[in-house]
């Protein structure tokens, strides 16, 4: 039995047909035997019974061989059948495979060139399924590179066309979901990009270039345009190309770095340069001509040298305190500024601040009136309130102008603690409301030069304000005076 199940198709075909012949000659031989032994013992007979019995021996002949077609035919059928039936099971199996269902298994059954057909497609699948497991690993790994980097990421076929753009780049350059396929001028519209692209195209060393993409919010992005490595660079030659002289060239890849931030660092770094050298130009300048028009002669003057000594002593302290605002600021600015938030009475600083200011409101003529009745406690820093309100209100006693009235209220409002520095003032015109924080920016460069500021209090104030974990803002109308608005979280 075990031999028999080793024999192939074509073996079990003939040995089955051999069986048939052999099975069907016996019968038919021995009846054409025993018609010819009638004819030759009827050799005397008449002519009749001679053709009669040559007839019936051909009818013999003819319905053995009937036999034997009918037979044979049945016998291949029945073959066919049991043969084809395995290799049916296989092609439906095969089918399935090829339409991706790899959890199927062909059946093990039958013998010979069958049951090996059967393995070796179980073997291909098995072998499949672990290399499309394998593929899948390595798409989903990369796929999570490429979505978890902070670079974005852009690959072209060698068309031109887009094959993949990472999460980062959708997000740098506001890219849609429908980018897959279109060329770069459709998706991004940029024509630098794509003259960087074609040239890197053209060139076996990478392309650099600085580009300004997105629409709302635009990013400064700097790419870098290369070609794609092949996997296989057999028969190729220096210029990518095919010995057939047709173009394997796969497609380029261009990666974004969004310096968008840089820039701006150093655009803010430059004029930071820029308006110190600017600040300090003019005491050192004062200072340094005062002092030289004393060693001139001035000094025999009493008058004059008291003059010159109080040019020298009020841009000294100018200096001292733009020295002190720029630490306090760099210190604010690189999280060094260390703050101990508690529950805090606010007004008995206020009425420390305004005591503080008390001389120089005097000098101006300026009324100070303070309105800090049945505050509840806030949560802030004492040393970084007092500051905030030392700046405020010098502002508005220095900005308001001569006889003027600057009013500081506290109020509890929706679990806030508010503290609000008003004058009526000549106001800050609507233009410049949205940069008064900022370094450097002044409303009015020569008064507030003239009148010893440094343009770096407001700036100081928004940083320790969002450090106590509250907000500043600001009101004005021309002629009608300017509101500061500090508002900081109240005590539990």
């Amino acid at each position: 039995m075990r031999a028999l199940r080793r024999v192939g198709i074509g073996a079990k075909l003939v040995a089955a047909a051999v069986l048939v012949l052999l099975v069907a000659s016996v019968p038919i031989e021995r009846l054409a035997a025993r018609d010819m032994e009638a004819a030759l013992l009827a050799e005397h007979s008449p002519r009749a019974a001679v053709d009669a019995a040559v007839w019936r021996s051909r009818r013999t002949l003819l319905i053995g061989m009937g036999a034997v077609i009918v037979v044979a035919i049945s016998v291949g059928a029945a073959t066919t059948f049991f043969i084809t039936r395995p290799i049916r099971r296989l092609t439906r199996f095969a089918l399935a495979m090829s339409e991706g269902d790899l959890a199927t298994r062909a059946p093990l059954r039958g013998s010979g060139e069958l049951r090996q057909l059967a393995h070796a497609l179980n073997h291909l699948t098995s072998e499949l399924s672990r290399s499309i497991a394998e593929v899948r690993t390595e798409r989903d790994l990369l796929a999570g590179i490429l979505d978890g980097m902070s670079e974005g990421v852009l690959v072209l076929d060698r068309d031109g066309r887009i094959l993949l753009a990472n999460r980062a780049l959708r997000a740098m350059a506001a890219l849609g979901e429908d980018v897959l396929g279109r060329s770069v001028i459709e998706a991004t519209r940029n024509a630098r990009l794509t003259e960087a692209i074609q040239l890197a195209g053209k060139r076996a060393e990478p392309v650099d270039v600085e580009v300004e993409l997105g629409r709302t919010l635009p990013r400064r992005l700097l790419v870098r345009v290369s070609r794609r490595k092949s996997p296989a660079c057999i028969g190729r030659d220096a210029h990518g190309a095919d010995h057939d002289g047709a173009s394997a060239e796969p497609g380029l890849i261009a990666v974004f770095h969004d310096v968008t931030d840089l820039r701006r660092l150093e655009t803010i770094r430059t004029d930071f340069v820029a308006n110190v050298s600017h600040e300090l130009r003019t005491p050192v300048t004062a200072i340094s001509t005062a002092a030289e028009t004393l060693q001139l002669g001035a000094l025999k003057d009493p008058q004059e040298a008291a003059e010159f000594v109080d040019v020298i002593d009020r841009h000294a302290k100018r200096l001292r305190h733009l020295v002190d605002d720029l630490l306090d600021l760099s210190k604010i600015e690189a999280k060094s500024f260390r703050l101990s938030l508690a529950d805090l009475d606010v007004a008995p600083a206020i009425e420390h601040v305004t005591h503080l200011l008390g001389e120089s409101a005097r000098r101006r003529r300026v009324t100070v009136t303070v309105d800090a009745a049945a505050v509840p406690p806030a949560r802030c820093d004492r040393r970084a309130l007092e500051q905030v309100l030392m700046n405020l209100l010098d502002n508005a006693i220095k900005y308001a102008g001569e006889g003027a009235h600057v009013t500081v209220k506290a109020r509890s409002v929706d679990q806030q603690v508010t503290i609000a520095v008003a004058d009526d003032g000549p106001g800050i015109p609507p233009h410049h409301l949205g940069r008064i924080f900022e370094r450097f920016y002044r409303v009015d460069a020569g008064r507030s030069r003239d009148l010893g500021g440094t343009g770096l209090g407001l700036a100081i104030v928004k940083h320790l304000v969002e450090l106590m974990n509250g907000s500043i803002e600001v009101e004005s109308a021309i002629g009608r005076g300017t509101q500061f608005t500090v508002r900081l979280a109240r005590a539990a």
